[in-house]
Formats: structure tokens, sequence, C-alpha cells
């Protein structure tokens, strides 16, 4: 049964405000590390306009304010407006001396004029869109020619060794644990699933290729639990 904006909202709405504890143990700290590998990937200069899609808490709005300089504000966009309260409250500090501003909103119909930024990123929000080629293409319709979409994402590793292994603890151990620290069952089972239904990386990048997209594809991180993708608007 597909998911709904909605439903997305009330998942995430949630586990608001363990969100950020519980993905670092469940991923052992090591999307950190991704999120970081994707802002440099980026190649963000100075007063570049950046938006962070699916913000959630501002974990990416940290990297790019750091990247783009103090005289630049950085723009984050969620759906839900739990996760926003709880970034604000946890980039307050970091970023004292950063512009940066969170938004509530839809991915699928941007509040945002053509060609506005230079680059767009985002981290594990993209398969949770029920129009995923709409979300590429409306991050292609405000990105400026010559800008960069790069998108995290989860993904299911190739490696024969530990393929199994990660079978079972993405499919059981993970929702369990999800379940442990939030009591909410249905959003950690909602993880694994949409993760499972997700797109290879070779088919999310032919998704890019036909939005129009130039130069696009993607690196493996972590044998393949996870990648970046990454697309051109042609000038």
């Amino acid at each position: 049964m597909p998911v709904s904006s909605t439903d997305i909202q009330r998942i995430f709405a949630s586990i608001a405000n363990r969100y950020d504890a519980l993905n670092s143990i469940l991923t052992l700290n090591i999307d950190r590390r991704w999120r970081k590998k994707t802002i440099e990937l980026c190649g963000l200069r100075k007063n570049q306009k950046v938006l962070d899609l699916c913000c959630g808490t501002g974990q990416m709005i940290i990297y790019a304010c750091k990247a783009v300089g103090k005289d630049t504000k950085v723009i984050g966009l969620d759906i839900t407006e739990e996760m926003i309260e709880v970034g604000y409250k946890k980039l307050g500090k970091p970023l004292s001396d950063y512009k940066y501003e969170l938004i509530q909103g839809n991915v699928l119909e941007l509040p945002f004029e053509d060609s506005a930024f230079d680059c767009i990123t985002i981290a594990f929000g993209l398969r949770n869109m029920p129009d995923k080629m709409k979300a590429l293409s409306e991050m292609y319709r405000v990105l400026r020619p010559g800008g960069k979409a790069v998108c995290l994402e989860l993904s299911k590793t190739e490696t024969p060794v530990l393929k199994n292994i990660y079978n079972l603890y993405f499919n059981n151990i993970l929702p369990f644990i999800g379940y442990l620290g939030t009591r909410d069952k249905k959003a950690y089972e909602y993880l694994r699933d949409s993760v499972n239904g997700f797109m290879s990386k070779t088919q999310l990048k032919a998704a890019f290729d036909s939005t129009g997209y130039k130069d696009t594809g993607f690196v493996s991180l972590t044998c393949g639990v996870a990648a970046i993708h990454y697309g051109t608007k042609p000038i």
C-alpha cells in the first residue's frame, strides 16, 4: 500500500526527539561520516546558495553552513514540524555565527522560484517520497543551470560475505532496536520496508538521467550499504 505525505509526516513526528540518537546507535555513528562526505562531494564554494531537503533536525545544515561561510543563508526544508523544532534547538549553539533557516514544506511542491539554488542536497529522504520522479523534477526546477543535486541514501550491499549479515540486521534487529528506543514499532518497520522497496543504485542513476541531469553517478559507501548520488543541471 503506497505511503502518503501525511503518513510520512506522522511517522517522523513520532520519533523526532530521539531521531539523531537512534541514527547514531543504529549506524554505529557512521551516518555522520556519510553526511560529511556528501557535503564534500558537493564541492561548495563560499556564498553559494544551498537547499537541504528533508532536513530533519538539521544534521546536513551544519556541514553546509561551514562550507559556504557566515555570510550566506542555508535553507533547510522538511515536512514535519516536530523535526524542525528539534533542529532549531540543536543548531542554535554550533551555528550561532552562521545564517540558516528551517522551513516546513513538501518536496513535491517546493515553495521556491526556478533556478534559485546553486546546490541541493537530500539525505535519507528521497525514498520517502510518494512520487520520487516528481521530487527529482522539483529539485531540477529550483536548481540553477550548472548547479548540482546530491542525494545520500541507504542502499543494499552486494558484498557476498556481508549480504546475509546485513539483511539479518536490517530486517530483524534494526526494527527491534528502533522500537526499544522509541516505542514506535511501525516507524522502524517503515524504515526497513522503505529501503527494501527503493531503487537500486543503477536505477536511481537512471532516474537522475531521465529527469535531465548530466554527469550523473554515485559513490558507494561502507561496502554499499549507502551511496551518494549526484547530477548537474545543464547550462
